[in-house]
């Protein structure tokens, strides 16, 4: 019996332990129109400067070859600073759905670093970023969901027991990981 290293799942539990502040439905119109749902989280360092990670995730259209799989399109990082203003740092794109061609997901990753973040994740995702990524890729977003899990509700014991599984997983190699991909996402399983 051969063990592998699954990169995707790897990925995918690092991105269960980020503290997620919410999500929206997205759509973009044009020759090819897409939708899905986007998952915003942050990260915030000592300095109170951090990144928001837009995490997209598509449903994969079997028609489209796969060099085509990046459909989001690319972001000018000087578009973007002229639209996000001093704050803005940098932008990292990453498009994660080149670790898995048997995923049902298109997943495509932005990280949108700002010299200060702390206390302003919610205000710059819906006054800033948003309408930016409008702007620039041709998105429409729906409102912003909040996800704040409350320490006693079930939902948050679910999502400790949840990361509590993630690290442990992360700590070894995986060879059949059966759950699902949003399952993974979010840090359920």
């Amino acid at each position: 019996m051969e063990e592998s290293y699954d990169l995707m799942g790897a990925v995918l539990t690092s991105k269960a332990n980020e503290h997620m502040i919410g999500f929206a439905g997205f759509v973009k119109s044009g020759t090819v129109p897409l939708e899905g749902v986007v998952k915003v989280s942050a990260f915030q360092r000592a300095d109170s400067s951090g990144y928001l990670t837009l995490t997209f995730i598509i449903d994969r259209d079997p028609g489209v070859p796969n060099s085509a799989l990046r459909r989001l399109g690319k972001l000018d990082p000087n578009a973007l600073q002229t639209r996000l203003g001093s704050n803005f740092e940098m932008l990292i794109d990453l498009p994660l759905n080149e670790f898995s061609e048997a995923s049902p997901f298109l997943i495509e990753e932005k990280d949108v670093y700002f010299r200060h973040l702390q206390g302003q994740e919610k205000s710059l995702i819906e006054n800033s970023v948003f309408p930016a990524f409008s702007e620039l890729l041709g998105l429409q977003f729906e409102p912003l969901q909040s996800w704040q899990a409350e320490e006693e509700s079930p939902l948050s014991r679910l999502l400790a027991e949840a990361e509590a599984k993630a690290e442990a997983a992360s700590k070894s190699v995986v060879q059949n990981d059966s759950r699902t991909l949003m399952q993974r996402i979010f840090g359920r399983g």
